[in-house]
């Protein structure tokens, strides 16, 4: 019987839970969509114990499709959306509150707070954003102090079920884009800002390693107990995929963001307008990159589907943009939840512009996806001029709109490079069985290379001239101009 790994990537917008054996075959593959609720303008939540039990269910279904149980497994790796917010009753590991999404903006006015006071802060990270749970939830700070309640991103709430309570941890990648970890040592809590913001340090999980033997699932949580092996956040998780160590390697996911990662190896940079991020850490080694995100990818294209009602189905919408060679000067702005890197404008809005009496969905369509295609040669321009980092030529890419001939074709073209499709579009929930099985012993990063190649590539079909004619033109319309200029 092959050793068979359990890869779970729980996202923004599904849930995946991916079995493959050490040579990639998938053995079984399940999908499933959460609701997400925006209770007012810039706020975005999930209802935590239905993201479990979907979970569950996801688990059981690829489970189901493979003919296997849980006792089948050799290794379990989880991935999770990033600086998400979530804060349950230690003892019977209820939430007490909804999940805040990393794309929630109520931060803003703390992370000003925090940062006059001399604290790292961003207003999409955790930081500025726990407190304002915790006092949501009756007599919040006094349960804390007491120790009742722990908080945890999605993937320490996860670890925590599967363990049934056993494990409250989450890795230091994760930990990173929280703006609670110590820079100082990589390792530990920021106590001083937790000092600052009056919590408590036991109500934060321990940090652990991105890959290794992190310990196991129950069998009352999960069927069987299962060696976790890998907790990685889920940009830094599609690098295992695409088997981006080495600095240089680079790599862009399209989901409901888009988000381009580079590594940087073991220096630590600050590009101007790219967020330095920690890539993985194990033993005394850590891996660090920078990214840039369009906030607002895939969440645009749903948008115009279903909160403006424009098309009836993201099929529908890439049909009519094939209907037309051009956007007949409709530009958009994609910013539903602000504009990301390298403006890292919470503020900004998206826009349609360009209208006229000539323009039709068509041209919006194309405008649309167009405009994904602009913000990321955005991001792909500052991360090529990253001192003393060669990037490669082609851009390998995964993700939900990867599976989208038309708009990788436009990628390219706008982008100016090839961009090369993975083999396994679900490379997050893959890079979770290549990151747990590493973790777990199972096998060797040279072993699974074979698991980590593209298929597919998109070359340009248009000369670099018109592509920077294009995005300039872009760039004025939609009042992203600033994007070129060193900050």
């Amino acid at each position: 019987m092959p050793e068979l790994v359990l890869g779970l990537d729980v996202g923004s917008t599904s849930v995946c839970a991916l079995l493959v054996d050490l040579s990639g075959r998938v053995h079984g593959k399940a999908k499933t969509r959460l609701d997400t609720l925006h209770p007012a303008p810039g706020r975005i939540e999930q209802d935590p114990r239905q993201v479990w039990m979907r979970v569950e269910a996801t688990i059981a279904e690829a489970l189901a499709a493979a003919g296997r149980k849980a006792s089948d497994l050799a290794a379990l790796g989880v991935t999770a959306q990033r600086s998400s917010v979530i804060v349950w009753e230690r003892e019977s590991g209820e939430p007490l509150a909804p999940m805040v999404l990393w794309g929630d903006l109520r931060g803003a006015p703390r992370a000003a707070e925090l940062q006059a006071a001399g604290h790292l802060a961003l207003p999409l990270a955790a930081v500025s954003k726990l407190e304002a749970v915790i006092d949501g939830i009756e007599h919040g700070r006094a349960r804390a102090a007491a120790g009742e309640l722990a908080w945890g991103t999605l993937d320490s709430f996860l670890v925590h079920r599967l363990s049934a309570g056993a494990i409250h941890t989450t890795d230091c990648s994760n930990a990173w884009s929280t703006c609670y970890l110590d820079l100082s040592t990589l390792r530990d809590w920021n106590e001083a800002t937790i000092e600052f913001q009056g919590l408590p340090l036991g109500l934060f999980p321990t940090l652990c390693d991105t890959y290794g033997q992190l310990g196991h699932t129950a069998t009352s949580a999960f069927g069987a107990e299962v060696p976790l092996g890998a907790i990685v956040a889920d940009q830094q998780c599609g690098m295992f995929a695409h088997d981006a160590w080495e600095a240089g390697d680079w790599k862009a996911s399209y989901g409901t963001s888009a988000t381009l990662m580079v590594s940087t190896g073991e220096t630590l940079t600050l590009p101007p307008g790219l967020t330095p991020m920690l890539q993985a850490a194990h033993g005394g080694r850590t891996l660090f990159a920078a990214e840039g995100m369009v906030l607002s990818a895939g969440a645009l294209l749903d948008w115009l589907v279903q909160g403006f009602g424009l098309f009836t189905s993201i099929e529908e919408l890439t049909h009519e943009a094939a209907s037309v060679d051009d956007t007949r000067g409709v530009a958009i702005r994609p910013a539903l939840q602000g504009l990301g890197a390298p403006h890292h404008d919470a503020t900004s809005r998206a826009a349609i512009v360009g209208l006229s009496g000539a323009s039709t969905r068509a041209h919006i369509a194309h405008a649309a996806l167009e405009s994904i295609a602009f913000r990321m040669r955005e991001i792909a321009e500052r991360a090529a001029t990253i001192d003393g980092i060669e990037v490669a030529e082609a851009l390998p890419i995964d993700g939900g709109l990867a599976t989208n001939d038309l708009f990788l074709q436009i990628q390219a073209d706008l982008l100016g490079r090839p961009v090369e499709r993975h083999s396994q579009l679900e490379a997050t929930a893959l890079g979770a069985c290549i990151a747990a099985a590493i973790g777990s012993g199972l096998a060797t990063r040279e072993d699974l290379a074979p698991l980590t190649r593209s298929t597919t590539c998109f070359e340009p079909a248009i000369d670099a001239n018109e592509a920077a004619e294009r995005f300039s033109a872009w760039q004025a319309a939609v009042g992203t101009e600033a994007a070129g200029e060193e900050e």
